[in-house]
């Protein structure tokens, strides 16, 4: 089967490739009666997005399916399960839940007769964010290629696993068929920004692509699309960096996403808070501010935060959980997790329900509200730069405090991935002072 193969570093459209190869292929007559196009990414944000590019496009019309290798995985897995061995189970069952299922997807897939039913209905696999891919969901994608026509997309630096090899895969990728090397950025024609991002990406020091302006005895680093600044703040005084976000906020056209290396920073959490509730009034008489936000979490995350306030007992009855969760039933997930409990115990008589079962019950409603893309959110967005993968914005602010850990290399990619996210602009605000003489900065 042939595989081809787009590399290039974030901006550079290789999902735009991606999808357009494909439309190549499908026009060929790659998908005959009754085939589909499978669309497969390691999150959820990079498999709404390719969802969206592949739904905009006439070729693909009713002719694909986006789904996570997850969902795959376990997709797959129930449909063959007469063909699991115990050997197979076992060595699942010592996996996390979600890597469980991919190796025992993984291990199906060895199977000639399983890989052609696959190919069966879909002889035509797109994978976006291939650097992401573990040892499990990189077996999956070798079998595939042994009976599906592939076409992957890849960036080594944009892999942000801590200590993970990405030389193996990246090597497997280049190797499989014929690659395409991509080298113009098409997210953003700021030079400023372009600058800022490669001068990260290559370890120079940042500063040296732009210009200083002092104001006030302040320093900040400027170029076209881009400001790099710090911000004297601590725990007991978190008010310049909450101005300095309001601020820069204000001078935005268009939503502002703020990202950070570590969501959990006290002084981050209480900034933003400020953000969310203050005014500022300028020396003109002018105001900005305040500037809601929501905050995009992992789902299990958003789960717990549903459920923090509540003290579920270890085993209930349905109508003592009903009593402690219809406060909260305003929110979707809680109140799915009431009528499915109403479901089993009409249906199947199930008079109780232990807290375990509660709480998954929440957050596989999290989770199909995230696949399907029906989280709500109010004014701007906040997330952590993980969660921020595979996604675009117009204006981002990133929030780079000390509690940013790993090896220099880590941290590079951490800021190279916010910046990158910045279509229009991207402000690096550096909580502390005296810190952008070492990496990720220079």
């Amino acid at each position: 089967m042939t595989f081809d193969f787009f590399e290039g570093a974030a901006g550079t459209g290789k999902t735009h490739n991606l999808v357009g190869r494909a439309g190549e292929i499908v026009r060929d007559g790659a998908l005959g009666e009754g085939h589909k196009l499978l669309a497969l990414t390691f999150m959820n944000g990079a498999r709404r997005r390719l969802d969206a590019r592949l739904g905009e496009n006439p070729t693909f019309r009713r002719r694909f399916d986006c789904q996570t290798f997850d969902v795959f995985a376990r997709t797959l897995a129930a449909r063959r399960r007469s063909l699991i061995t115990p050997e197979m189970q076992a060595q699942a069952d010592a996996l996390s839940e979600f890597d469980g299922p991919c190796a025992l997807a993984a291990g199906l897939l060895e199977n000639d007769a399983v890989r052609q039913w696959v190919a069966r209905s879909f002889p035509l696999v797109l994978v976006d964010e291939a650097q992401d891919l573990d040892e499990h969901r990189l077996s999956i994608l070798q079998r595939l290629s042994l009976s599906c026509r592939i076409v992957a997309a890849a960036d080594a630096f944009q892999c942000l696993q801590i200590g993970r090899d990405t030389a193996p895969l990246m090597g497997w990728l280049e190797g499989a068929g014929q690659s395409h090397r991509l080298t113009q950025v098409r997210r953003t024609t700021q030079q400023g920004l372009l600058a800022a991002a490669l001068a990260v990406r290559e370890g120079r020091d940042m500063k040296a692509v732009l210009t200083a302006n002092t104001f006030n005895n302040r320093t900040s680093w400027n170029g076209a699309g881009f400001r790099l600044q710090d911000a004297a703040a601590t725990q007991a005084n978190t008010g310049l960096l909450a101005w300095a976000i309001a601020n820069d906020i204000a001078q935005r056209h268009g939503p502002v996403v703020i990202l950070t290396p570590d969501g959990s920073n006290a002084i981050i959490r209480g900034a933003l808070a400020t953000v969310q509730t203050r005014q500022w009034q300028r020396n003109n008489g002018a105001t900005f501010g305040p500037y809601p936000h929501t905050w995009d979490r992992h789902d299990n995350e958003e789960a717990s935060a549903l459920l923090a306030d509540i003290a579920l007992p270890e085993t209930a009855t349905c109508a003592d959980l009903r009593v402690l969760l219809t406060p909260l039933a305003g929110h979707a997930p809680i109140a799915q997790a009431l009528s499915r409990m109403d479901r089993l115990r009409r249906a199947h008589g199930q008079a109780s329900f232990t807290a375990a079962q509660v709480t998954e019950f929440v957050r596989e409603s999290v989770r199909n509200h995230s696949r399907l893309g029906f989280r709500l959110q109010r004014g701007h967005l906040a997330m952590t730069i993980q969660r921020a993968k595979n996604r675009e914005f117009p204006n981002v602010i990133v929030l780079w405090p000390h509690t940013a850990t790993g090896s220099a290399e880590h941290l590079r990619r951490l800021l190279y991935n916010g910046i990158t996210r910045a279509q229009n602009h991207c402000t690096v605000i550096v909580l502390g002072q005296n810190r952008m003489n070492a990496p990720p900065f220079a």
